[in-house]
């Protein structure tokens, strides 16, 4: 273990049910206000809630860029960012990283242009307004209005989206890929999640009231938060003041069930430890937890567990609290604006009161329970743990912290030791895949993808799901590697439209009874890496990102930003997207190629992993870039291929193309695979499953990986794996 240096918190910005701004907001959370009230935005007749903690006062039209439609997803977003980096004094222009967070995107908009559809149906031309508000769109708006913006990702991990997009941002620091980053989260109030969490019985009529034994579901709310964070060296070195350092770090997956916690408390307790060995905490260090609390029966009981596997004896001196009773549960958003609460708790010594309880289920834990409580802290936890047993954990120390050395694992190249793809000539991996290059018709039809699994333990899965989850496990097979530990991230641009939209039809139209609890976590945008890591038994850190054409490389670049920070020693990344009959309808014919389905998913591995347990790798990523912007920079400074060498291609913009013409690499061989395959959002992933099976198979010393989208461009050399390099 080598030592790293600590992660100062030099701005926040906090929008809420308590107002737009972090100062109001934090003063009337620690003076013990409820933000929650009637529900406004949409009609919640039918169902079993009326209440939400809703954001007033904001004014989308005034706040988003002119000649754009923003969502209220995008315009909390930007005032988080906004305020985080007003805060941190970021000098406009100065380049910027941006991870955020989220699950429900402009889903809000989405349903007020589906209500204007007829029921009957959709029709081509009106099914672009379905697409308009995607889960990646926030970052890219936010992004163009920030400006500067060099390197990004939108992370979806059900409630822990926000811990884990925070996370991101400090592997992004420590490797040096980002020397700022603003990272957060953000979700709005959308009937869908209203009617779905109405339908799975998890919701109170009455503001929600955590640990307490009279405790009947959660209250929805919506908001976002995000944390300007930078190296403490940057931070002293501009004079900026220190809100907070972060200092540890924990993501996981109880690989359990879609929606149930384990009830033990084990697993939770297993990623509150790892938060606090990252930071180098004893349990007597920490004197406040941000609790997860949602205010249910089964999650508070298991967090209650697992604080007391944890701190045991030391529970008597630790503080602990759930916002959510007072901001509802802001779902995608939550483990961002607790962590901006924490920070704030660290830097200030207060601790927001446990409003709403009466009489602890847990007498052994030290609920904070007066208004503008005093708290001398060290150290502080926030803890997120959302469907799909998505755990996340972050650790705050306060400014005055004394400073001491904090390991880090030991850079380790990144090597492939899996590889699988999904299209039509069926499901293939490690060295097969290269086939694809060569021209021929296949020989018989490709597998359905359900056929492919269990069909007791896949009977929920969409075709997007099945396609996703086939093919990681077909990977991580290839791989020989067992799943306990092992991460998972898996990219989708538009997740289960059709799906989405006829369950919101029948909400809209029919009324919330005839919401199904059984389809609506299947709709969530983390589904795919939920029923990844439930089906296949992944504990690492299991995530889903969005990105419309480079999701699958967006997931490769997470994975390996995942290994880098030390969250896993393994990853399976990739992307599956399944034929939809609006997307088609939409970007048919758009790229110059007619539409197709498929998945590619790649396991990406420490190779001192890969060497401990006699792997011998398929490929070695020697580069892998993951920028914004123009790409011409940094194709030029390419080094030159070897005589054995290809390029291979998912969707390639003009711009691309036209920089990778004027590099080193113009003269090499070319496969553009959407012309061989067919275009989907996952044929980059597809790509670079292909390019590992020609290295691997000895085609090619040699593969440069490129793949563009809008405003993003992804490369990856792969060379072929050598004992003694």
């Amino acid at each position: 273990m080598a030592g790293r240096e600590r992660i100062a918190v030099t701005g926040l910005g906090l929008v809420c049910s308590l107002g737009l701004a972090r100062e109001q907001s934090f003063a009337r959370l620690c003076a013990g206000e409820r933000g929650i009230g009637p529900l406004r935005l949409f009609e919640s007749r039918g169902l079993k809630s009326h209440i939400a903690a809703e954001v007033s006062g904001l004014d989308v039209a005034e706040i988003g860029a002119r000649g754009e439609d923003w969502s209220r997803s995008d315009a909390m977003a930007f005032l988080a960012a906004r305020e985080a980096l007003s805060h941190a004094g970021h000098v406009q222009g100065a380049e910027l990283s941006f991870a955020l967070g989220g699950t429900t995107g402009g889903m809000y908009e989405t349903e007020r242009a589906l209500q204007q559809l007829a029921a009957s149906g959709i029709m081509p031309h009106d099914a672009r307004r379905l697409l308009d508000f995607p889960l990646a769109v926030s970052l890219e708006r936010v992004s163009r209005a920030l400006g500067s913006v060099t390197q990004s990702a939108t992370v979806c991990s059900a409630c822990s989206s926000g811990a884990v997009a925070i996370a991101l941002g400090a592997s992004w620091l420590l490797s040096g890929r980002a020397a700022r980053v603003v990272a957060g989260g953000v979700d709005s109030l959308c009937q869908l999640t209203f009617a779905g969490f109405n339908a799975l019985g998890a919701v109170d009529p009455e503001p929600c009231r955590p640990f307490d034994v009279g405790r009947a579901g959660l209250t929805l709310g919506e908001g976002a938060a995000c944390l300007v964070l930078e190296l403490e060296s940057s931070a002293r070195a501009r004079g900026a003041p220190i809100i907070a350092f972060l200092t540890g770090w924990a993501v996981a997956s109880e690989a359990h069930h879609v929606t149930h916690p384990e009830p033990s408390g084990e697993r939770a307790a297993a990623v509150l430890g790892a938060a606090l060995r990252v930071a180098a905490l004893e349990p007597r260090d920490v004197g406040y937890v941000n609790a997860h609390g949602t205010g249910t029966i089964q999650n508070d009981a298991m967090e209650a567990r697992a604080l007391q596997r944890v701190f045991g004896s030391d529970l008597a001196g630790l503080w602990v609290s759930s916002a959510k009773a007072q901001l509802g549960h802001t779902l995608g958003a939550a483990g961002a604006i607790e962590a901006a609460i924490t920070a704030l708790s660290v830097s200030r010594g207060y601790v927001p009161p446990m409003v709403g309880l009466v009489q602890p289920e847990s007498s052994e834990l030290r609920f904070v329970r007066s208004p503008n409580q005093r708290a001398d802290l060290r150290a502080a936890l926030s803890s997120s743990f959302g469907f799909g047993g998505a755990c996340a954990v972050l650790a705050f120390e306060a400014p005055s912290a004394e400073a001491r050395t904090l390991s880090r694992t030991v850079f380790s190249p990144v090597v492939i030791s899996g590889a699988a793809s999904l299209g039509s000539r069926g499901l293939l991996g490690g060295r097969d895949g290269s086939s694809y290059l060569v021209p021929s018709e296949p020989s018989a039809p490709p597998p359905e993808p359900l056929d492919l699994l269990d069909q007791e333990r896949s009977r929920r899965f969409g075709r997007a799901s099945a396609l996703v989850v086939a093919c990681s496990e077909h990977a991580l097979r290839d791989a020989a590697l067992e799943p306990a530990g092992t991460g998972f991230v898996g990219g989708s641009a538009f997740g289960d439209v059709q799906r989405s939209v006829r369950f919101l039809q029948k909400v809209l139209g029919q009324g919330p009874r005839f919401a199904s609890p059984a389809e609506f976590p299947q709709l969530v945008a983390s589904t795919g890496s939920g029923n990844a890591s439930i089906y296949l038994g992944l504990t690492g850190p299991c995530l889903s990102v969005s990105e419309f054409g480079t999701s699958g490389e967006s997931a490769v670049s997470v994975a390996i930003a995942l290994i880098e920070l030390g969250l896993a020693t393994a990853v399976v990344a990739g992307s599956g997207e399944a034929r939809d009959a609006i997307v088609d309808a939409v970007l048919g014919g758009v790229v110059g190629a007619p539409r197709s389905e498929g998945a590619g998913f790649v396991v990406l591995e420490a190779l001192s992993a890969a060497r401990s347990r006699g792997r011998v790798p398929l490929a070695r990523v020697t580069e892998h870039r993951a920028l914004r912007g123009d790409p011409g920079p940094t194709l030029s400074a390419l080094s030159g291929p070897p005589e054995r060498a290809c390029v291979i291609s998912g969707f390639l913009p003009a711009a691309v193309a036209g920089a990778l013409a004027r590099s080193a690499w113009r003269d090499v061989r070319t496969h553009v695979i959407p012309a061989l395959l067919g275009f989907h959002e996952a044929i980059g992933a597809v790509a670079l499953s292909i390019a590992v099976s020609e290295v691997a198979s000895g085609h090619a010393q040699q593969v440069l990986v490129v793949t563009g989208d809008v405003d993003t461009f992804y490369l990856t050399r792969l060379e072929a794996y050598e004992e003694h390099a």
